[in-house]
């Protein structure tokens, strides 16, 4: 999957429209629409499985502050027992996570670059 800083690479090089030959350039939308466009459905897929992957350990992790994992689940995910069994301060631990924090990191990269591509969708459609 490209990075952002390839996607804005590509950008560079197919912003540049050959002012000498217009209709040529006609031609590259479609290709360039498509390029981007399956770009485009990769990081929206990439990002809803972030989301995902973020519900399921913010789960995971409310079991695990709370007490309520089994020791087989706590081998599982090589974490030691919780000192403190929490009821009130939870969320302040949830979202100060760092397993959680990742995964929403993931999920903010992966709608910059779905917010860059829609931009250059945009400057594709404005070709016409």
């Amino acid at each position: 999957m490209e990075t952002l800083e390839q996607i804005l690479k590509l950008w560079d090089a197919d912003a540049v429209i050959d002012q000498t030959e217009p209709s040529k350039e006609l031609l590259k939308i479609p290709t360039l629409h498509s390029k981007y466009l399956g770009i485009l459905t990769k990081h929206k897929i990439a990002s809803k499985k972030a989301h995902f992957d973020y519900l399921r350990m913010k789960k995971t992790k409310w079991e695990y502050f709370t007490g309520k994992m089994s020791k087989e689940e706590l081998d599982e995910y090589g974490w030691e027992p919780f000192q403190f069994a929490l009821k009130s301060d939870i969320t302040t631990y949830l979202e100060a996570d760092r397993d959680l924090i990742k995964l929403l990191e993931r999920k903010v990269y992966h709608e910059e670059c779905i917010s860059v591509i829609e931009s250059i969708m945009s400057e594709l459609k404005q070709r016409t």
